[in-house]
């Protein structure tokens, strides 16, 4: 497959928001899907997911205060029609962490989701990471 074999040649470390769009409009481009545009209130989101997550020691979709990504993205001032969010802990580059959701179902379901149009990615302390992809308005 052409995605893990860009995930694989790409240098690992410190990722630019320009990189992580790249991979992942990659991968939607070869599905024939239209390519995500960065939403910096999406990215907000991802963050204070991934900072609760670290301080809190845990890894869930839920929030410590019982919060679910839609609850964080209109935290954020984001009013989602769709709303997905992939969460990861471990992997040490963007390669290494999009190629593990691409084999799993659920997540690459949220990668290629026909229905969204941003997303917001953040890699936080203790290498976890959060992709929340929305779609917003409708």
């Amino acid at each position: 497959m052409r995605w893990l074999a860009l995930a694989l040649v790409m240098t690992a470390g410190t990722v630019s928001a320009g990189e992580e769009r790249a991979l992942l409009n990659g991968l939607r481009a070869e599905a024939g899907l239209a390519p995500l545009s960065a939403s910096s209130a999406l990215e907000k989101a991802a963050r204070r997911h991934a900072r609760d997550m670290a301080r809190r020691g845990f890894l869930a979709h839920s929030g410590s205060d019982g919060s679910d990504v839609m609850d964080r993205a209109h935290r954020a001032g984001y009013r989602p029609c769709q709303i997905a969010e992939n969460i990861a802990k471990g992997q040490r580059s963007v390669e290494e962490v999009v190629a593990d959701w691409m084999t799993s179902p659920g997540h690459r379901r949220n990668m290629l989701n026909d229905g969204v149009r941003d997303y917001g990615m953040v890699r936080g302390d203790g290498n976890i990471w959060v992709l929340v992809l929305g779609r917003d308005g409708c």
